[in-house]
């Protein structure tokens, strides 16, 4: 409970909340207004010149938001995105999605590998989870001392960085508007489709991440934004953090604008607690770990191990 209480010391001494949203299925809210002239604030076109008749999701369809939308992203920014560094987001994401039962746009992800010793997972709400695989396939490892399950899943073909660049385009989706002159730098940067074009901060910001055992809701997604406190300078300008399953992301947000000098530094910093940490189960604690989405190349049959506890062998 020490390192909780430090974390909650930590964050309240320099950082201040500017948003934060519970996401429901059925709970529809639209930020910024549909009315007058709407300007996209992805590429700073405005209505006629570009349209904004498609449903611009905050925070991708594919994590199960059907309620948090935007009225200042137009339909080619929309499109552009979804072509592009959400398609990878997807693609790095969809494991975990599967197996914490996040229903998309088209509803849970199934996945499957091909070829001889192919193998394939997949849910509905009426049979729970079937997997099917040869008997040999190097898809799950069981461990009947320790009552667990291994997968070893591969990924589709996904580029780290725009991985990266999709979790600060959420975050920047979630601004106030009165906060995005700093960050001009970075909505420039995550729409440029070259990534091997860098952000002078993108490699100082980490992605830190949370594991929380247990089951968790699959229909709800918790967002929230905070920003620095006037006169504090030894972190980064703004983060926010997006849970949902059991899976809890705090994103850093590179603002060369405000954060100019922490360029080249090192800085210390806490994960941010969650509720798991501060109200503890049988399930145990949260794990907690760093992301490195940094890379510029296309990273094909990447394996993603996930580990479960069972009761009993039947």
């Amino acid at each position: 409970m020490e390192d909780v209480t430090d974390a909650i010391a930590f964050y309240d001494q320099r950082y201040e909340g500017i948003g934060n949203w519970i996401l429901e299925p059925k709970k529809k809210l639209i930020l910024g207004s549909k009315s007058g002239i709407r300007i996209c604030r992805f590429c700073e076109r405005r209505s006629p010149e570009v349209t904004f008749k498609l449903d611009a999701h905050a925070i991708p369809e594919s994590l199960g938001n059907k309620s948090l939308l935007l009225s200042y992203e137009c339909d080619t920014c929309n499109q552009e995105f979804g072509k592009g560094i959400e398609n990878d987001f997807g693609n790095w994401s969809k494991p975990m999605r599967t197996f914490a039962r996040i229903r998309g746009k088209k509803g849970v992800p199934t996945l499957k590998k091909e070829g001889p010793k192919g193998w394939r997972v997949e849910y509905n709400n009426v049979s729970g989870f079937t997997i099917k695989l040869f008997e040999d396939a190097p898809l799950i490892k069981v461990s009947e001392e320790t009552n667990s399950v291994t997968f070893q899943l591969h990924r589709d073909a996904y580029t780290p960085i725009a991985v990266f660049k999709a979790f600060v385009k959420m975050g920047l989706s979630l601004m106030p508007e009165s906060e995005m002159p700093n960050f001009i730098r970075a909505l420039k940067w995550i729409k440029n489709p070259n990534h091997q074009v860098g952000l002078v901060l993108e490699a100082n910001f980490p992605i830190l991440y949370s594991f929380i055992p247990g089951p968790m809701p699959n229909d709800k997604i918790a967002l929230f934004v905070y920003r620095r406190r006037e006169g504090i300078q030894d972190v980064p300008y703004a983060f926010f953090i997006l849970g949902y399953g059991n899976e809890v992301f705090q994103v850093f947000l590179p603002s060369p604008e405000r954060d100019q000098a922490m360029s080249g530094k090192k800085f210390e910093i806490m994960h941010f607690p969650n509720p798991r940490d501060i109200y503890p189960s049988e399930f145990g604690p949260s794990k907690d770990g760093v992301l490195d989405l940094t890379g510029r190349g296309i990273v094909k049959d990447d394996v993603f191990s996930l580990t479960m506890g069972f009761d009993k062998v039947v």
